[in-house]
Order: structure tokens, then C-alpha cells, then sequence
């Protein structure tokens, strides 16, 4: 039935394609959705009899209950409190040895199978108080089979990023990042984890970037090899870890499920048995739990996932991969591709939730929205409630604490995920082949909808005429090019984020693909008008390391006038500018998210034409540049603007910059960025009726002294300042009455936090980072002194990793 649908689908989709290119040669493709109607027709009739048959004989109820359960992985999930469930004296023994007496640099790695917890074990360490106070420099690492010296290296430099700007002007060109990172550790005792590592070839790429000064620093290292583990030093003891026994077991499984309640009585022996056929694996516990959290909480619903879990048991690994199976079929249909498809990204990568989304919504798997839901709200719930069920890692969240920015998969449910989807042929997974044989090819992609491929097998694909590809995802890659475009007419998403596209002449194919709903691509060779002709499309995003303005390729008014119904999310990364579109032309009602665009095009006529935009960000770089202010007064236009970004550039002026702005009252995110502004400017900031979130960044505003006052930033929940210059700040309590989140980075010269900030009752959280001065950790502390004294142990003041 399902590969009936796909191919009655495609026959409608050319018969459109043609339509739109005023083809004549149509009657084949209505004579094959005849023959493909009848063949529909003739199976719902036997459907129909096997399900009255099924009734006839009192099994549909069975049938519908056995689809059903649940996935998880490690890292967040077995935590009770700062411990790790059943792991508490892990945690003690790796911290004895973390914060041992030895000063020279040590390796300690941390062994174990797939799915037993070291990432877990890893993580809690990571990010426990005292680590975070006997370590200068904490940096995280992950490996992965599928590696590389430059991603390892690229990662370690972007971790320290902070510390860059000790650099004299001009040196960092001249560095590598190995020499980076170096210069950077060199004299500072640090702690890293490198996560997740397979060969003992990744150890050789990174050991010498590593001082030892002895400072005692530390190497922390997890693996599921033993030859790996002990590669960097034979000599030391390895930290091998174990299966619970059946008391954790249980420990775990009904702190998951039950969290701080207690666990029924009658429902204790059932848990138990449940616990017990996990095997001692966290990973397996986790997963059945997530099941055990959304089913009844009665014996008869624990009884038969009991049974289902039982009849898993096989040999060892097999059983495990039976028991995360199981969570999947447990799923509800409209969830199973949602989940399927996160395999489609690389190895313990971040996945983007914000991309995870548009993705989902472009290759139709989230179903149409009610009342005034949106399509991405729809998506949210539905990766809400995967990490529910923990199929999915939160990996990080956004600043106020509460939205999911990345996600992930823990490397067992990754794997599910691809072998399911290649079992439902959802997606084909390419990306880990090295080359393939052209004739291959073609027969492995007969009848594929999605592909994830690398570079070295993407020609392969003009190979495939008249192919069923609906999506492709390009993995890294240098001097792509798009020849394959032809023999794709049906493409609905090409994700190239990580390969750049080579100019030729085949790119004008790709203003061809009717059916494109999502384009990402890298490409430095300005974009032709002929875009306009994807009305299908919903997201655009193009990368490019030349700055080019698109006036001379494609303006605004073409974009109203030629009608892009579809258009949702446009990210452009340079800077767009947009000429004045006429009276008669078209609104893009759809339109949500708009980066960057040039402040010069948000003028009261083009704002009116996207009256629904709800993200945008402003480059305000050209007029500093020119010597002028921006004037921003018109975005009061904006209704449902939610989020703003305005962004100056890093070249401005030293001298502070007045603006005119005037903000839509229902903004609720307000990002500032290097517009120098004077600190007084903010009152019409604070006077924002509907703003929670303030970011100040990278010189947003200058000057030794902001002093606040009363009535202002009524509802700000998360005020975060990262690399001001700002000296003194002088504030009260009710001035930020609703504040929940403050996070102060990389502010230098910053003395203090006002003291009365703590007594805010709703604060919950100050966090230090970066390098600061000791007097700004000294106040952050005396808060927190202040604060216990009095009862208040809610407010959470990590201990601050700081350089002075």
C-alpha cells in the first residue's frame, strides 16, 4: 500500500511539473494514475475484508495495541538530582581522580559497551561544582568513528573562542588551530573530554596540542574499546565500567518513570520483572521507561509491555536491539518519520531543532495545524513529546532555560533509526560509503525517496532518470557541482549546509525543481531571478563567504511581484537589500523569518508587504560605515514580530550612535549587536510591554555606567550581556521584578552585580563566564552567601570558571 501511495504521488507531481513547463505529452502520466487508482481500489477491498475478519474474531483490539513503545539515550537522562542514578560512586571515584595530587597531565579514560553510561558518567563529572571550581578551562570534545584532524581541531578552537581576543591584532592569522589551542592552554590548568572516541588515530592528531605544565591538568577520555582507552598512556588504570545489578536496575527505572512520586504497590513486582530483562543496561532502562511514563499506570497495560520486553530476549545484543525496536513500534504513526529521520544526520552531531523542523514540515511529515497553531508549533510539540518518551537528547537548551535549541541521538537509537528507515525505505543512508560502482548505484537507489550522500557518490545521481528522489542531503564536500539536477525533477529538499556548490552551468536546473520546498546550499556566485519561478518553496538559506548584495540578482519587488506563496524562512548569510516594491504588488503572508536585511530596506511599504514576520534581523552595518544612524521607526509596523536581532557590524565607529528606533509592542526577544549605543538609549528598551528576553552583545552599548529605574523591563525574564566594556552597574530589585536568568559573559571590566539582584524573588539563575574580573566573582558569590542565609537555595550561582 505504501509503495502504491509513493508512486501514485510521483504520477500526480510529473503531471504537475509538466503542467507548469506547458508539456503535451501528459496522457502517459494520466493513463499510469488510472492503472495506479485501480490498484488501490482493488487492495482497499481486501483490507477491508481481513479487517472484518479481524473484528469477526475479537483481535482488533490486540492489533491496535501492539503498536506501541518508546527510545532514549544516556547523557540527560539518568540523572537523579547532580548524581547519576546507580552510578554515585562512579561519580566519586572519577572526581578523586580528576582532582588527584599528581601535577602532571593525565589520561583517564572511561570503558564500557554502547549505551552502559559513559557519556552519562562523563557529563555529570563534567559539570559538577567542583570540577567547574578546580578547573580553569573546561572543554568538550566529541570524536565519533566518522572524525577528522580538522573538525577535532576546528572544535577544540571554537570551544576556547573566548579566550582569542588575547591575541594581538594580526597574530591569529599567522596561527594554525593547533598552535591556537596550544597558546591558549599553555599555562592554565584545564580539563578535557574527548567523548565518543573509536581509533587510536584521533588520540595521535590532538596529543601534542595538549602543555603539560604541571598544573594538574586533565585528559578525560571515553570509548568503548580497551585498546583505545589505554593507547595514551598503558600504563594507567582503566575506568571500566559495569552493568547495574538488578537493584539499580529498578532504582533507575522507577526514578524515570515515576520521578519524585512513589511507585504503586502493585506495580512493584511488574517493574521489577521489566527492570530485570534490561540486563543492566541504562540505555535499555531508559528507554523502557520512557514507554512505562506514557502508558497506564495500571498492571494489566505494565503486564503486556512486560511480555513484550521478555519476548525480546535473545542473545545479548540482539535482545538490546529487540528492546529499543520495541520502543519504536510503540510510537504513534504521525511520530515514527519524525523520529526515523534524525538518523539522517552525521554521528553525534548537534541537530538544529529550528532546522529539524523545517525540514520535517518541507518533507511533509508534520501533519497540518489546527486553530491558530502554526506548522512549527505542531513540529515542537511533536519533538517534545520524542523527548518525552527519551528517543531524543536534549543537548542544549536557549537561554531562557525552557526551548529545546539542539538535539540529538544517542549512537544506538541512531543506529535504530537508519536501519528502520532503510527497512521502510524513508531514507537511504550513503553518507559513511566511500565509492560506489556506477551500476551499483543505480540499483541500490531503485525506488529510493530520500538519500543521504557524500560528495565522492553524488555524480552517481545524473545517472537516475526519471528517479523517485524527493530529498537529498548532501554531507561534506568541496566544489560540488549540481549536474544531477536534471534527472530530480521531484526534489522537494536539497540540503547541501556543508558542501560548497561549484558555479556551472547546470545550476540553472535547479530554478526548474517546481516541487523545491527547502534549499540550503553554500554558494558564492550570486543567485539568479530565475528563483523566483520555485513557488513551492518554504526555506532559503544561502551561505556565502563573499558579502554580495543582491539588488543587481534579486529585489524585493520582483520577489512581491512574481508571488512566492510559500516562502517561510529566508536566511541569507551577507546582507540583503531589497528595493521599494509597488503599490499593486503582492504580500508574502506566509513569510515568518527574514536574516539579514539592510536597514535601509525596513521602510513602512516593504514592512506592510510581510505583515505576518514574526524573526528579523537588521544589518545596520552600511549606514555606520557611511557615518549616519539608522532609522528603524518603521517596524512598528511589524504586528507580530516577535524576535529582532540589529546588528552593526565590528568595523563601526568608536564614538556611541544614536538611533531611532521604534519597537512593535508584541516583541518578546530583543538581540543587540556592536551598535554603540549610549546606555541611556535603553529606556525605550525597557519600556517594551511584552519583552522577556534582552541580549546586549559585543560592544551593544558603551559607556562606564548603566543605571536603571523603576518601571522598566516589567517582564524581562533572561538578561544576558556578553563582552561590554561596562565598569559599574547600578540597579534594584523591582527593577527587573519578573527576571528568572542572568548571564553575565565575557564583561571584562565589569566590578560587580548590584547586590540587591538577588532578593528578585523569580531569579533562578546567574551565570558567570568568560574572563572577568574578581571582584565581579567575588559579588557573585556574596550573593549567593547572602542568599542561602536566608532560606533561598533555588537561586542557582555555578561556581565560575574565570581567568584574571
Amino acid at each position: 500500500m505504501r509503495e502504491l501511495m509513493c508512486e501514485a504521488e510521483d504520477v500526480i507531481e510529473y503531471f504537475m511539473l509538466e503542467q507548469v513547463s506547458e508539456s503535451h505529452s501528459s496522457g502517459k502520466h494520466e493513463l499510469q494514475l488510472e492503472k495506479v487508482i485501480k490498484e488501490i481500489d482493488s487492495m482497499a477491498g481486501e483490507v477491508k475484508k481481513i479487517e472484518d475478519s479481524l473484528k469477526s474474531k475479537g483481535d482488533d483490539q490486540r492489533g491496535a495495541d501492539s503498536c506501541a513503545l518508546s527510545s532514549s539515550s544516556t547523557a540527560p537522562a539518568i540523572r537523579k538530582d547532580d548524581a547519576i542514578v546507580g552510578f554515585e560512586d562512579h561519580v566519586i571515584d572519577i572526581k578523586d581522580r580528576l582532582c588527584g595530587i599528581s601535577s602532571k597531565l593525565e589520561v583517564i579514560p572511561i570503558c564500557g559497551m554502547g549505551g552502559i553510561g559513559k557519556t552519562t558518567l562523563a557529563n555529570n563529572v563534567y559539570n559538577d561544582p567542583l570540577i567547574m571550581e578546580n578547573f580553569v578551562i573546561r572543554v568538550w570534545v566529541t570524536i565519533s568513528q566518522d572524525y577528522s584532524e580538522l573538525r577535532i581541531l576546528s572544535s577544540l578552537v571554537e570551544s576556547l573562542k573566548i579566550f582569542l581576543k588575547e591575541f594581538k591584532e594580526g597574530e591569529l592569522e599567522k596561527l594554525t588551530d593547533r598552535e591556537k589551542v596550544y597558546k591558549i592552554l599553555m599555562g592554565r590548568k584545564y580539563l578535557v573530554v574527548m567523548d565518543d572516541m573509536w581509533s587510536s588515530d584521533a588520540w595521535d592528531v590532538v596529543r601534542k596540542v595538549f602543555p603539560d605544565d604541571g598544573n594538574g591538568s586533565r585528559i578525560l577520555l571515553t570509548t568503548r574499546l580497551s585498546d583505545v582507552a589505554s593507547y595514551p598512556d598503558p600504563w594507567c588504570k582503566l575506568y571500566e565500567m559495569q552493568l547495574m545489578n538488578e537493584d539499580q536496575s529498578w532504582d533507575l527505572l522507577k526514578k524515570k518513570v515515576f520521578k519524585d512520586e512513589h511507585c504503586p504497590y502493585e506495580l512493584e513486582n511488574i517493574g521489577k520483572e521489566i527492570a530485570r530483562s534490561c540486563k543492566g543496561l541504562p540505555l535499555a532502562i531508559v528507554v523502557i521507561a520512557g514507554l512505562l511514563s506514557t502508558a497506564s499506570k495500571n498492571p494489566a497495560s505494565w503486564q503486556e509491555i512486560a511480555e513484550n520486553v521478555k519476548s525480546a530476549e535473545t542473545a545479548e545484543q540482539e535482545q538490546i536491539e529487540e528492546i529499543l525496536s520495541l520502543s519504536y513500534t510503540h510510537l504513534p504513526q504521525y511520530l515514527r518519520p519524525c523520529f526515523l529521520y534524525m538518523g539522517s544526520f552525521p554521528e553525534d552531531e548537534e541537530i538544529s531543532v529550528v532546522k529539524l523542523i523545517r525540514l520535517w514540515i518541507a518533507e511533509g511529515f508534520v501533519k497540518p495545524p489546527i486553530d491558530s497553531y502554526s506548522f512549527e508549533k505542531v513540529g515542537e510539540e511533536c519533538l517534545e513529546e520524542l523527548v518525552k518518551r527519551n528517543l531524543v537528547l536534549v543537548k542544549k537548551r536557549k537561554c531562557d532555560g525552557r526551548r529545546i535549541k539542539n538535539c540529538g541521538l544517542h549512537d544506538l537509537m541512531r543506529d535504530l533509526c537508519i536501519r528502520k528507515a532503510h527497512e521502510s525505505k524513508l531514507f537511504l543512508n550513503l553518507m559513511e560509503e566511500k565509492h560506489i560502482v556506477k551500476e551499483s548505484f543505480t540499483e541500490i537507489m531503485k525506488n529510493q525517496r530520500r538519500v543521504n550522500v557524500g560528495s565522492s557518490n553524488l555524480t552517481h545521481l545524473s545517472s537516475l532518470n526519471g528517479s523517485t528522489i524527493h530529498s537529498i542531503k548532501c554531507s561534506w564536500g568541496h566544489f560540488v557541482k549540481l549536474n544531477f539536477l536534471e534527472s530530480v525533477k521531484l526534489l522537494r529538499v536539497l540540503d547541501a549546509e556543508h558542501a560548497d556548490v561549484e558555479y556551472s552551468p547546470s545550476m540553472a536546473r535547479l530554478y526548474e525543481l517546481f516541487h523545491l520546498r527547502y534549499l540550503h546550499i553554500r554558494y558564492d556566485h550570486g543567485v539568479s531571478r530565475a528563483l523566483l519561478n520555485l513557488q513551492n518553496l518554504q526555506t532559503l538559506i544561502i551561505h556565502q563567504e563573499k558579502r554580495h548584495k543582491l539588488d543587481d540578482e534579486i529585489t524585493w519587488n520582483l520577489v512581491l511581484e512574481w508571488f512566492m506563496p510559500q516562502l517561510r524562512h529566508v536566511y541569507f548569510y551577507g546582507t540583503i537589500y531589497f528595493y521599494d516594491p509597488k503599490e499593486t504588488a503582492r504580500s508574502l503572508e506566509s513569510l515568518q523569518t527574514l536574516s539579514y536585511v539592510e536597514h535601509r530596506c525596513c521602510t513602512e511599504r516593504i514592512l506592510k508587504k510581510i505583515p505576518n514576520l514574526k524573526k528579523l534581523k537588521i544589518d545596520c552595518s552600511d549606514g555606520v560605515h557611511r557615518g549616519d544612524a539608522a532609522c528603524l521607526n518603521d517596524l512598528i509596523h511589524l504586528h507580530r514580530l516577535e524576535s529582532l536581532e540589529v546588528y552593526a557590524g565590528h568595523l563601526a565607529e568608536s564614538r556611541p550612535k544614536s538611533y531611532k528606533f521604534t519597537f512593535p509592542r508584541m516583541l518578546k526577544r530583543l538581540s543587540l549587536r556592536d551598535l554603540r549605543l549610549p546606555w541611556n538609549d535603553l529606556a525605550i528598551v525597557g519600556s517594551l510591554p511584552n519583552l522577556q528576553v534582552l541580549k546586549l552583545k559585543n560592544s551593544a552599548c558603551v559607556g562606564n555606567t548603566w543605571e536603571t529605574m523603576e518601571g522598566v523591563f516589567l517582564r524581562l525574564e533572561v538578561l544576558l550581556m556578553e563582552c561590554l566594556d561596562l565598569e559599574n552597574w547600578i540597579s534594584e530589585s523591582s527593577h527587573f521584578p519578573c527576571l528568572k536568568r542572568l548571564l553575565l559573559h565575557s564583561c571584562d571590566n565589569l566590578k560587580g552585580i548590584p547586590n540587591d539582584i538577588g532578593e528578585i524573588p523569580t531569579l533562578e539563575l546567574i551565570e558567570v563566564k568568560g574572563v572577568v574580573r574578581k571582584s565581579l566573582v567575588k559579588s557573585a558569590e556574596e550573593i549567593r552567601k547572602e542568599q542561602e542565609e536566608l532560606g533561598n537555595y533555588t537561586l542557582q550561582i555555578p561556581c565560575i570558571d574565570y581567568y584574571c
